[in-house]
């Protein structure tokens, strides 16, 4: 069995979802959709330029899932930002 990729950052709950970095290379739309359809959640936002990968709503077992998915490179909790 793979090793889960790295899970950063700490839960949120003003901004519960996470943040799934793909590899270079990957098709994050393809991706991202095959995911989602196999562990039921639906991507927030998909990422294409500065980094590949999406945000998302993940329950524990779709993020053990993700972490554990080849083209996934690391994981982070979403977070709030405040600009002054």
């Amino acid at each position: 069995m793979s090793r889960p990729a790295p899970l950063h950052g700490r839960r949120n709950a003003a901004a519960p979802g996470y943040i799934v970095v793909f590899v270079d290379g990957t098709e994050p739309d393809a991706v991202a959709d095959a995911l989602a359809a196999e562990h039921g959640f639906a991507p927030k936002h998909v990422f294409r330029n500065a980094l590949l990968g999406f945000a998302a709503e993940l329950s524990d077992d779709a993020l053990d899932a993700v972490r554990r998915h080849p083209a996934v490179k690391y994981v982070e909790h979403d977070a709030t930002v405040r600009t002054m």
